[in-house]
């Protein structure tokens, strides 16, 4: 039980990371869990996941209510998620709004609320600083 439980604090860990190695390390740690007693394994995982699912929840309503929905209106997606993550405006859509894509919820990570913070805030500078002559 105690194996089970190790392995889903280090999913948990490497959960927000995309990159390669991050990747791999999540496969081979479902493919141990799968070759491991299921039962144990749902024993353990249900009230991991449960937790992290109501986490999950606390952190979207925590972002939804930092950001008011007009302001949320007057904020360019598109343009913040080509310039600042590189990715489509769904995919910035996606995260802000905890919406789950193939049976996962997604949502910011630290890193990529640091990133978005500071496009808002390079955003905000260039539209005051913007004069009519």
């Amino acid at each position: 039980m105690e194996n089970i439980k190790i392995l889903l604090e280090e999913y948990q860990s490497l959960a927000g990371n995309t990159d390669a190695r991050s990747e791999e390390r999540k496969k081979e740690i479902i493919a141990k869990l799968e070759k491991m007693d299921k039962d144990a394994v749902a024993e353990v995982a249900k009230p991991f996941v449960e937790e992290n699912v109501t986490r999950l929840e606390s952190e979207m309503k925590a972002l939804r209510s930092q950001i008011d929905v007009e302001v949320y209106k007057l904020l360019p997606i598109s343009y913040i998620a080509k310039t600042y993550f590189n990715k489509s405006a769904s995919w910035l859509l996606q995260r802000l709004n905890g919406y789950q894509v193939r049976g996962k919820i997604y949502t910011l990570n630290q890193e990529q609320k640091g990133i978005f913070n500071q496009a808002v805030k390079e955003i905000s500078n260039r539209i005051s600083a913007l004069q009519l002559a």
